[in-house]
């Protein structure tokens, strides 16, 4: 979730580069030799026969807490959208599906022997939602921007001073970035996305002016409605300046965007009015047990079960290492062998999930010795009389000498998780440890993680192919709050691996470094990872219409990469269809496995 620039992906890509004539219009600042690198040669995201148009009914769980993308509350759930389709378009991206890199905001890229220096021309014809154009000043604003008091961000303000030595406009279409040190990844460290010098008056109250006002955009879309508490709505620029670009064909496609504001829990009975255009089923029961509705059986609307390969994220109960009681290592250990995923996975989810382990799941930076701490109420036990928890009090809960409870609240966001809170309630209280469940609005939940405020809390976040270990475990983060380190955590030993990670050119060092890191983060106990699974679940309607692969390979959120779009003529249809009652025939397919990563997934198993 957090800052999707920071997340676009290396890989080979060589044989899919373009390597351009130099310019010579360009300034003299330039190297005489330089090259200029594109790739024009990888296929479009989307589906280039997608129609344009229509409206698209998704759902919010809470009302947006600012329509910033920086400063505080800007990285709520809301920003997920609001990055995606508005303003966090970067100078070059990652294909999602062929992994190499493509024109974004820049059309060429020049990367220099010191690997420390990266130029970028960028696309003359990139607009500002006003019609203005975007241009290098843009840029060198936002690096100003992350660098400010006024933003009240201390990631940025950390991030900018971390990673950028200078980034500097050669003329208004060539772009200069400096980064701090020469990087294995410069098109991945070395990058921004641009904030409009020109509409933006940075000041000591700039958070509060801004809180709510809408963005002027780079990306297709605007908001262009706000009912607080009800709902948000996205519309479509008109002529977007992105709209011939090859790898934009068949991408945003749909010309409004609806956002209402829904409780989760109740999804599926808004979908089933026809409220919602799609649905992602999260839940393995409601998979297993509730989609035999006449919808379906009809043909009025789908369910698929979509296979992506994409690294699982962060995902699971997390301990403050501020509160007293989770201060001592063996009782966070405690937590880690009392966790009953089996019990879990079996009753409540069908088998249908895996696992974690790391935080690094799914990329080649995880730990490959690691193993689940497992369920194994006898190591709780020792870990529990190591942490002085040795009697019962007349409740059944452990106490230590002093009369402390072997107690804590836990806090979560959403109600659909708390009969598998429960489940682990129960076995925790077996054991003689007392869990109070707190049920919070979803923000509130949220940003007491990022408060810090909580004893043990249930959250998640998304990944990237390239882990960001800084954000999260950097000691620089840990005497500040509303960043995502949320345990705490920080020490001289992690700082000097995660700097190893971020700056080594020596592969080899680098994945040992992330290595030991993840073995540390495993050992000291402050994340009980969950479960995860390669696919995507949704239900659609029948009118809403997908690319043959249906969604791009490195998928992780199904609004990553807007690639459906809305056909007309099967709305009319539909609509034909349901008032009088027709049958379209029940669509028997629900699998789809365009990368052979079911296939994969079945050979690992015994």
């Amino acid at each position: 979730m957090r800052k999707t620039f920071l997340l676009i992906l290396l890989s080979s890509f060589l044989s899919s580069i373009a390597v351009a004539k130099e310019d010579s219009s360009f300034s003299a600042d330039l190297p005489n030799d330089i090259k200029w690198e594109t790739n024009t040669t990888d296929p479009p995201i989307g589906d280039p026969k997608a129609i344009k148009g229509g409206t698209l009914y998704d759902y919010m769980e809470d009302y947006p807490l600012t329509f910033r993308l920086m400063g505080p509350n800007s990285n709520d759930s809301f920003a997920s959208w609001n990055r995606a389709y508005t303003m966090d378009f970067s100078l070059v991206n990652r294909h999602p599906t062929t992994d190499n890199f493509i024109p974004w905001m820049a059309t060429h890229w020049s990367i220099q022997p010191d690997n420390q220096t990266v130029f970028y021309k960028l696309d003359p014809d990139a607009k500002w939602s006003d019609g203005k154009p975007v241009t290098a000043d843009d840029y060198v604003f936002c690096w100003e921007m992350m660098l400010s008091e006024f933003i009240v961000d201390p990631f940025y303000n950390n991030h900018a001073k971390d990673y950028y030595q200078s980034v500097e406009k050669i003329d208004d279409y060539t772009l200069k970035i400096v980064g701090a040190k020469p990087s294995w990844r410069p098109l991945v460290d070395y990058n921004l996305f641009p904030m409009p010098k020109h509409a933006i008056k940075l000041g000591p109250d700039w958070v509060k002016e801004a809180n709510n006002a809408f963005q002027l955009a780079v990306g297709p879309y605007v908001v262009s409605e706000a009912e607080p508490g009800r709902r948000v709505v996205f519309s479509r620029i008109q002529n977007w300046w992105g709209d011939k670009k090859h790898y934009f064909k068949g991408m945003y496609n749909v010309e409004k965007i609806v956002l209402n504001l829904l409780p989760h829990e109740r999804d599926l009975d808004y979908f089933k009015k026809g409220e919602l255009s799609f649905i992602r089923v999260n839940t393995a029961k409601i998979w297993a047990e509730e989609l035999n509705f006449d919808a379906l059986k009809k043909g009025w609307a789908h369910k698929k079960r979509i296979f992506v390969e994409y690294p699982s994220g962060m995902y699971g109960l997390h301990t403050n290492l501020e509160a007293p009681i989770f201060q001592n290592k063996d009782f966070r250990k405690a937590m880690q062998y009392l966790f009953p995923f089996e019990t879990i996975n079996s009753k409540l989810m069908y088998d249908s999930y895996y696992r974690q382990v790391s935080f690094f799941q799914g990329t080649e930076y995880q730990n490959p010795n690691l193993k689940p701490y497992g369920f194994d109420p006898r190591k709780a036990r020792e870990h529990l009389q190591k942490a002085g928890f040795t009697k019962r009090g007349s409740d059944g809960i452990l106490v230590d000498q002093s009369g402390r409870r072997a107690s804590f609240s836990l806090i979560y966001g959403s109600k659909s998780i708390e009969r598998h809170l429960t489940v682990v309630q129960e076995a925790y209280k077996k054991a003689g440890v007392e869990i109070n469940l707190n049920l919070l609005e979803g923000a509130t939940a949220f940003n007491r993680g990022l408060e810090r405020k909580y004893e043990m809390t249930l959250t998640s976040r998304t990944s990237g192919f390239y882990p960001d270990p800084y954000q999260y475990f950097h000691s620089k983060f840990k005497s500040t709050t509303n960043n995502n380190n949320i345990w705490g955590f920080g020490a001289p030993e992690t700082d000097k691996l995660i700097e190893i990670y971020n700056f080594n050119m020596d592969k080899s060092k680098r994945l040992e470094a992330m290595y030991k890191l993840d073995e540390i983060i495993y050992d000291e106990a402050f994340y009980i990872p969950f479960w995860d699974a390669p696919y995507i679940r949704i239900l659609y309607w029948d009118y809403l219409r997908w690319p043959e692969f249906f969604l791009p390979k490195r998928t992780q959120q199904i609004t990553d990469w807007q690639v459906f779009w809305i056909d007309p003529q099967k709305k009319a249809r539909l609509k034909t269809a349901m008032e009088k009652g027709e049958n379209l025939g029940e669509d028997a397919i629900v699998d789809i496995d365009p990368y052979g990563v079911k296939m994969k997934m079945e050979t690992k198993q015994p």
